[in-house]
């Protein structure tokens, strides 16, 4: 089997990649799930189009799964798959992604966003596994195929035996070092808090030791006059912005150049550091329902963090500048 190299700038820029680009190695897995939601929303694309795909949201899903014994991590989805030419094209050019070139092709205003669009994402798996191994079988199509890769060495693409149309993407975890323990990438409790962390709104049901995980609809999605008082305060108490209730909230939905939703809670108590130096000011950022940034402080203008400061604030829009394309909340 022949091995093939990644490009000269692709090499390099994997190398990069594992080293500078992400400093958090848990982000790994928000790529990875995000690809996968993907590959779901393409078949949703296709049966919009396509009179014999019929498209049931309930049969589609993403599954982690952890196996300590073998020390490999498995994110495995129902999605539309890759044949071999897409495997080489996707994952052995870095930085070409498909799902962009997949939006090109199919827009749509109902609300189903294409969510990796810059082609890195895949690779930051190299940061947590020595071997990376993608099993794929494309929708209609009767072969399947595995491509593997060690990192920047190179990779192979072969003919496997897959039953189901999707991706199975399985990582072999790195042994641990003095300055690193990747045994956490292995433990169900971990794994369950990254994906509650980055991941809850992903759209699709998403598994971890047979149980769902995410929340999957974020509350500033849904019509204000579908929810109570409690709902805004459970949100609020869930994701920890305070042991206190609330004082108030805001919740706006705008449709216009920019659309966006937004939640505003005015808290009962100040943080405890919010005269130190150390106070961060921020919003935290979201993208399609992901989580990008903790505390991006870019998103507040002089007036809101001059007199909002300890306030939480989360914002979903869509635009055709990436920087405006959105959601966010933060303190």
């Amino acid at each position: 089997m022949e091995k093939k190299q990644f490009q000269a700038e692709s090499k390099r820029l994997l190398e990069m990649m594992i080293n500078s680009i992400y400093t958090q190695k848990e982000i790994f897995l928000r790529e990875l799930i995000s690809n996968a939601s993907d590959a779901i929303d393409k078949i949703y694309y296709k049966a919009l189009t396509d009179e014999n795909l019929v498209f049931d949201k309930d049969s589609y899903n993403i599954k982690v799964i952890p196996d300590k014994d073998k020390r490999t991590l498995t994110i495995r989805d129902t999605g539309i798959g890759m044949t071999k030419d897409e495997l080489e094209s996707h994952l052995g050019v870095i930085a070409r992604s498909g799902s962009l070139a997949f939006k090109k092709e199919n827009e749509t205003k109902d609300g189903h966003t294409i969510i990796g669009q810059f082609g890195v994402g895949f690779y930051s798996a190299f940061m947590v596994a020595d071997v990376v191994t993608v099993i794929s079988k494309a929708l209609g199509s009767d072969s399947a195929y595995k491509w593997e890769s060690a990192g920047a060495d190179g990779y192979t693409i072969e003919p496997c035996e897959k039953d189901e149309v999707g991706t199975e993407i399985i990582l072999q975890i790195k042994a641990n070092t003095e300055e690193e323990s990747y045994d956490e990438f292995l433990e169900g409790y971990r794994l369950r808090s990254i994906i509650k962390k980055y991941s809850d709104f992903i759209r699709y049901p998403i598994y971890l030791e047979d149980q769902i995980v995410n929340s999957m609809v974020p509350i500033w999605r849904k019509n204000k006059n579908e929810l109570t008082a409690e709902d805004y305060e459970k949100f609020y108490t869930e994701k920890h912005y305070g042991f206190d209730k609330p004082l108030k909230h805001i919740h706006i939905s705008a449709d216009g150049a920019v659309v966006y939703q937004a939640i505003l809670y005015i808290p009962e108590t100040m943080p405890f550091d919010y005269y130190s130096k150390e106070y961060e000011k921020g919003l935290e950022l979201y993208a399609n329902g992901v989580l990008i940034m903790n505390k991006c402080a870019d998103l507040l203008c002089r007036t809101i963090s001059a007199s909002s400061r300890g306030w939480s604030i989360r914002r979903a829009c869509r635009s055709t500048s990436p920087a405006r394309c959105c959601s966010t909340t933060g303190r």
